[in-house]
Parts: structure tokens; C-alpha cells; sequence
């Protein structure tokens, strides 16, 4: 009877705790922030460009207006939605507002059908590469995150701890030669890798049974909850590391709720399969794709920004365009506006 009562508690706490928030403090400090005006041009890319004139007319035109742009497609939700198994699973969400689409969710293998979900969902991008986007484990959800696939690596893009606040249960072993049991599962850190900036890079073995897996993990430590990074070149780098991975099978991504910082992430990968088939592209159309398949993705505004930056900066470095004053502007307007907002929040 306690038991029950301790479990029936722990549900009824979580059913308070909510995630998506609205960002009008977001729009109103861009819209007293003093930024130069830029025309309003179309920053869609030609087909056939490989990125070159999206990359000229996102940094001609300047970050104020993609604040339009995103308030656009900010409340975007795909038709027909159906979150059944996440209504009847409240226990194994992390947070009660942060949907997990029906269509797209990861069914755990080997289990009934009363005993298959897991708040995650399959994102397939342009290539046919596939990520699986997920919600930061809890406690009672970690053996189920390592039944998921045989996912080739694992991107953690939050902290366990967050200012205070708990966003995700401790799931692998942090440290070299360091065991962990999670169920019926055994979980080994094999090793240390060389990291990218303020990244860890590990490689565990992950024993179920008789059958062991290697899965590359790697945990980005200091992308803030619902903002963005200052550099765009931790990112990028990370996917330029990773595309031969996903190229074998898919990738886990998540931080906490799996759609804010994961979301922006695989939106920004979605974006580079398009240039690299030399194929239409639009940002805001990349963001709703990425939604149909994982709801709420690319949750800020600031996030929205940082996806630009990035892109603009993968563009840079493949070649695909220069670095020009205007490109520069552009990543000077966004560090301006991203110290500003840091400031304004930390009063």
C-alpha cells in the first residue's frame, strides 16, 4: 500500500511538471534590441546551389526578420496528431506538455504491446539517415532507452543537473574501465576518446545477454536549456564527425524534453542533406519536416537563430560560400543579441 502511494505520488509530480513555455519575452527583446534593418528577402535556396544563395541572402537580410519567420510556424503542429500511447504512459513521460507523436514513436522490441513505449521518435531525413529523438531517461525508464536499437552512437546534449532542476537520469558510466547495471542490461565504459571542445566522447559496450554492442557516446556540456551556444563550430564539427556513423545506422539524440536542443540539431543536419542533393531549401520548412516527425522540435526563438548561424557556418567551412562582411555581421548581431538576452535573464 506505501509502495503504491509512493508511486501514485511520484506520477501526480510529474504531472505537474511542464517544458514548453511561451517566448514572447524572447520577441520583445528582439523587437526593442536596436539591430540595423535588413530587406526582407527570400532566403530559400535555388535548386541546384548547393546552399551558396541561401547563405548570401540569409546574411544580407540579418536576423530581425526571421523573428517574423519564426513567429510564422512557432505554434506549427502537423494534421491528423494522435499521442495515444503517451496518454497511457504518463509514468515514462518527463514532462506532461511535450506530446510523442503516435506515427513516429519507437516501439521497444521484444516487448508486448502494453509494455512498448518510450517518449522517442524516429526523424528521417532527406538521405534516409535516421535519428531517433528522445526525452533525457528517468530513473525507471534507463533500461529502456539502451532496448531502444542498435544505435551507432548516443549525442547527450544536456547535463544530468541544470541549474538545480534534474533533466536526466545518470544512464552510462562516466568514467574509463567504470561498470553499470541498468536491469538486464550491463553498460561498460571502454574507453575515452578525443572530444571536440567542451564535448567527452566515450566509447561504451552494452551488454544484453550473450549480444554486446559498441556505441560511440558523446555529452555536449554547456548548451544552456531552451537558448544556444555562443559558436557554431562545436556543432558543426560534431556533425561532420558524426554523418559516417549515421551513415551505418542510427543516432540517439536527446537533452531533456528532445526537442529544444535536439530538435536544432537534427534540423540542422536535415538542412545540410539538402544542400548536399542541391535541393530547395527553406528553413522554416525544414523546421515543420522535422516537427510531422517529432512535435514541438526547434522549440526558441534563440534556437531558431543559433540554426542559422550554424548553417551559414557549415557553408563557410564546406566551401560552399565565403566568408564575407556580411556573414560576419550576422554572427556579430546574433552574440549581441544572444549576451543581451543571457543578461536580461539572469536578473
Amino acid at each position: 500500500m506505501v509502495f503504491s502511494n509512493f508511486c501514485l505520488l511520484l506520477i501526480l509530480q510529474r504531472k505537474s511538471r511542464t517544458f514548453l513555455r511561451d517566448d514572447s519575452k524572447e520577441v520583445a527583446l528582439l523587437s526593442d534590441f536596436g539591430l540595423d534593418h535588413y530587406d526582407e528577402l527570400d532566403a530559400s535556396n535555388a535548386e541546384g546551389d548547393h546552399g551558396g544563395s541561401w547563405a548570401r541572402a540569409c546574411s544580407r537580410k540579418g536576423i530581425r526578420p526571421l523573428l517574423k519567420e519564426f513567429s510564422s510556424i512557432r505554434k506549427y503542429m502537423p494534421k491528423d496528431v494522435t499521442t495515444e500511447a503517451f496518454n497511457k504512459n504518463l509514468n515514462k513521460n518527463r514532462y506532461t506538455d511535450v506530446l510523442c507523436l503516435d506515427k513516429t514513436r519507437v516501439i521497444l522490441r521484444g516487448r508486448t504491446k502494453d509494455n512498448d513505449y518510450i517518449h522517442a521518435n524516429w526523424v528521417e531525413l532527406p538521405s534516409h539517415r535516421k535519428y531517433i529523438c528522445t526525452q533525457g531517461p528517468l530513473n525507471e525508464t534507463v533500461e529502456d532507452f539502451w532496448l531502444m536499437e542498435d544505435a551507432q552512437a548516443v549525442i547527450m546534449l544536456c547535463d544530468t543537473i541544470e541549474s538545480g532542476e534534474s533533466k536526466c537520469a545518470e544512464y552510462y558510466p562516466p568514467s574509463c574501465g567504470e561498470m553499470m547495471q541498468c536491469g538486464g542490461i550491463k553498460l561498460k565504459n571502454e574507453r575515452k576518446e578525443e572530444g571536440i571542445d567542451t564535448m567527452e566522447f566515450h566509447e561504451l559496450s552494452i551488454h544484453i545477454g550473450d549480444n554486446v554492442h559498441k556505441v560511440t557516446h558523446i555529452k555536449w556540456r554547456d548548451w544552456p536549456d531552451r537558448v544556444s551556444p555562443n559558436s557554431p563550430l562545436p556543432i558543426v564539427h560534431l556533425l561532420t564527425r558524426m554523418r559516417p556513423l549515421s551513415e551505418k545506422g542510427p543516432i540517439v539524440v536527446h537533452c531533456s524534453a528532445g526537442i529544444g536542443r535536439t530538435g536544432t540539431y537534427c534540423a540542422l543536419d536535415y538542412a545540410t542533406d539538402k544542400i548536399t542533393a542541391a535541393s530547395p531549401l527553406s528553413i522554416p520548412k525544414v523546421v515543420k519536416e522535422i516537427r510531422n516527425q517529432r512535435l514541438h522540435s526547434v522549440q526558441s526563438m534563440l534556437q531558431y537563430l543559433y540554426l542559422h548561424v550554424c548553417l551559414l557556418e557549415y557553408l563557410i567551412i564546406t566551401k560552399a560560400t565565403n566568408r564575407t562582411p556580411q556573414t560576419r555581421k550576422f554572427q556579430r548581431d546574433y552574440e549581441k543579441y544572444l549576451k543581451k538576452f543571457n543578461q536580461r535573464t539572469a536578473k
